[in-house]
């Protein structure tokens, strides 16, 4: 059973037995040395890459396709999973209360460099997300002041706070 790496709920008014969609995501947590890839917004802070899984798609499958589409790595094999995080916010679709993302994490490893052409989402080109590496107390400490400032915190700021912590 994999590790439980946090569980946020970020509206406190939510009904959690309420109608709830569902979505399963993975993270990749790819380190060479002390440094890890991570994804830069602009505002300052760090997310691992990966998103969610697609239907008929492996695990495995997505978190490759993410680091290609986010970070321009084309080559990069999935090992063990770390664990996982569960989040809960408010509902877009009408049909539901409640939005319940499940993201696991993985080990990853990579030979490559990024070398590719991002392919990012209109919300991640808006957020200016660019790969770089880093070590954990760098990302930490950004994604803190961030947290701290209150500008341009995005919902994921709290999850991936929480397991660059736990990876400290």
């Amino acid at each position: 059973m994999p590790m439980h790496l946090g569980t946020f709920t970020h509206d406190h008014s939510l009904d959690l037995t309420g109608p709830t969609i569902e979505r399963t995501a993975v993270r990749g947590v790819l380190q060479r040395g002390r440094d890890l890839l991570l994804l830069k917004s602009r505002h300052g802070d760090y997310k691992f890459p990966g998103g969610g899984v697609e239907p008929g798609e492996s695990m495995q499958s997505a978190l490759q396709r993410e680091f290609l589409e986010e970070c321009g790595l084309r080559e990069v094999d999935v090992g063990k999973l770390l664990g996982e995080t569960v989040e809960f916010v408010r509902a877009v679709d009408a049909e539901y209360e409640v939005f319940k993302m499940t993201s696991h994490y993985f080990t990853c490893t990579s030979v490559a460099t990024p070398n590719a052409p991002q392919q990012l989402e209109a919300y991640e080109a808006e957020l200016e997300l660019e790969p770089c590496w880093v070590t954990v107390e760098q990302a930490l400490y950004a994604n803190r002041a961030v947290l701290e400032s209150g500008v341009g915190v995005m919902r994921w700021l709290v999850r991936e706070t929480a397991v660059l912590e736990l990876l400290s």
